[in-house]
């Protein structure tokens, strides 16, 4: 989070009172993470966003650069990958299983250092590490021939998180689709032979899942891009964020990412009022 144009930092969701009225907010890009040597962790920027997004085309085209390199490093020579991708190829990378609460199941991969803050921002519910290697191109070779031979995806929508943290299956059944995943990517490990890959099960699980904040939530029914909100912060599921109202015990979630990019001038407004169905009741 930046308040104003002091320097981004890091603050604890639980208990964050959001009150703000949108017709206020000034779009500014969001800045970017460097990927080449710097002695910098995050690189603020206060540039007009291209657009409708979230950044200017400098901390864009800096995104877009070290993720298409990365995603494709599997199928391009070494000349062809900027230095810093290929030091973080060299680190000890994973290939994890991620289900999520509306029983969606990822593959994906990650560092060491990085894994579990890296499931934690996808808004993972429980993972498995299903295989390790020092080399990460031999990690996206096989993230790749796992989606065209499984049919596993490497990515779930935001919609389909939402819509499990409102509806979500049992943690029973989350765990019971990842060994079933699991089995099926070591059978394929065995039958690549591959030498460069362990195969391992170590299993994570959410630090929020076992919140009593989770139990039942409501979908936000208001637009966070328009009108006025004033928002008790409770809890995170990545992006997806569990809040009260004023006045109200219902506990709702949604997804910030519409407010990414803008500047909120905090206010103590009078939220907009709610509609509520009458099939409810």
């Amino acid at each position: 989070m930046r308040i104003g144009r002091a320097a981004s930092t890091h603050l604890p969701v639980e208990g964050f009172e959001l009150g703000y009225s949108f017709s206020t907010a000034t779009p500014r890009c969001i800045g970017h993470k460097p990927f080449r040597d710097t002695s910098a962790s995050w690189v603020d920027c206060d540039k007009a966003p291209l657009h409708e997004g979230q950044k200017c085309d400098r901390c864009a085209a800096n995104d877009a650069t070290f993720a298409s390199q990365l995603h494709h490093a599997h199928i391009r020579g070494t000349g062809e990958l900027d230095a810093s991708v290929q030091t973080h190829l060299a680190q000890e990378n994973h290939l994890y299983l991620a289900a999520f609460r509306d029983g969606s199941i990822k593959v994906g991969t990650s560092t060491s250092h990085r894994l579990h803050t890296r499931l934690s921002e996808q808004g993972a519910w429980r993972a498995t590490v299903v295989a390790s290697a020092t080399n990460g191109v031999a990690v996206r070779e096989l993230e790749a021939h796992i989606t065209n031979e499984l049919g596993l995806p490497q990515s779930v929508s935001a919609q389909r998180k939402l819509s499990g943290l409102t509806n979500p299956v049992s943690n029973d059944r989350l765990d019971t689709e990842l060994a079933h995943w699991r089995t099926g990517v070591h059978a394929l490990v065995d039958s690549v032979a591959s030498e460069a890959i362990t195969t391992t099960t170590n299993q994570w699980v959410s630090p929020v899942s076992t919140m009593d904040v989770w139990n039942h939530v409501i979908a936000y029914p208001l637009k966070l891009r328009t009108g006025c909100h004033r928002l008790h912060l409770l809890a995170a599921s990545g992006r997806l964020c569990a809040f009260t109202r004023p006045g109200l015990d219902d506990v709702f979630v949604a997804d910030l990412r519409p407010l990414y990019g803008f500047e909120l001038t905090h206010a103590e407004v009078a939220p907009d009022e709610l509609a509520v169905q009458d099939s409810l009741f």
